[in-house]
């Protein structure tokens, strides 16, 4: 599961204490903040004894003729099932909102009118955490792909304006190479705490990686800003479906 984390160099160690003049520049980079466009929420659920992948594309078919009924703002739904297990047991539900808590909490109540309680033991505490989109792989139609969630902290006296230049360059290296990999930056309240969402639409993806980015002369200098700014805590690769 780490060899994608690696491969993309999105390694985060904890660095040395920064001197005065980098205390300053800190301070001016807060100033610097995302330019958010979505809001996302995830609601993790367990399978209920005796329900199989069967009956969770049985029930969600249902909900998204019952989300075709509302009328609602855009919303997108994603279904994320862990990679490689061979027994579904858990899932999670990915929401995507155009800053709207009222359309997320109608998806809800779909969900719970169309007996999801039946289905699985679901959270659903609605956070709307922001999020941007930051490498957008508009090519792909395809509604199946392997998606990466990285749970990340800034390292101390460092935001996403000290990082936001090391993003610009590992964005505009991965546009210019037309790399079917998409990447979504989600923050939590503290602005701190983020989540690092890569999104992969080839199979071969990490050979892909390895032999046109990977190789570029100055990917090591760009691994060692993304190793100064963050530490990343762990690594989820999930099958994810779009739904709506």
């Amino acid at each position: 599961m780490y060899r994608v984390f690696y491969l993309l160099v999105i390694v985060f160690f904890l660095s040395s204490c920064s001197s005065d003049t980098d205390k300053d520049q800190s301070l001016l980079s807060s100033l610097i903040a995302p330019n958010f466009s979505y809001k996302q929420d995830y609601f993790n659920c367990n399978l209920n004894k005796g329900n199989s992948l069967i009956n969770i594309e049985s029930f969600f078919s249902k909900i998204v003729d019952k989300y075709s009924e509302k009328s609602l703002e855009d919303l997108s739904l994603f279904l994320l099932f862990p990679d490689k297990d061979e027994i579904i047991n858990s899932f999670t539900i990915s929401i995507i909102s155009q800053k709207n808590y009222e359309s997320v909490l109608t998806l809800i109540e779909i969900l719970k009118n169309q007996g999801i309680e039946d289905l699985a033991s679901c959270s659903f505490a609605i956070h709307q955490k922001n999020g941007i989109k930051l490498i957008n792989y508009s090519e792909s139609n395809n509604d199946l792909f392997l998606q990466e969630i990285l749970r990340c902290r800034f390292n101390e006296g460092y935001n996403y304006g000290t990082f936001k230049l090391s993003i610009d360059r590992f964005s505009n290296q991965i546009k210019s190479l037309k790399v079917p990999y998409s990447l979504s930056y989600v923050e939590s309240k503290d602005n701190f705490d983020f989540l690092w969402i890569n999104s992969f639409y080839e199979e071969n993806y990490i050979e892909t990686l390895s032999t046109r980015w990977i190789v570029l002369n100055d990917s090591d200098e760009i691994k060692d800003e993304f190793i100064a700014n963050a530490t990343c805590v762990d690594s989820s690769l999930y099958k994810a479906y779009k739904l709506i």
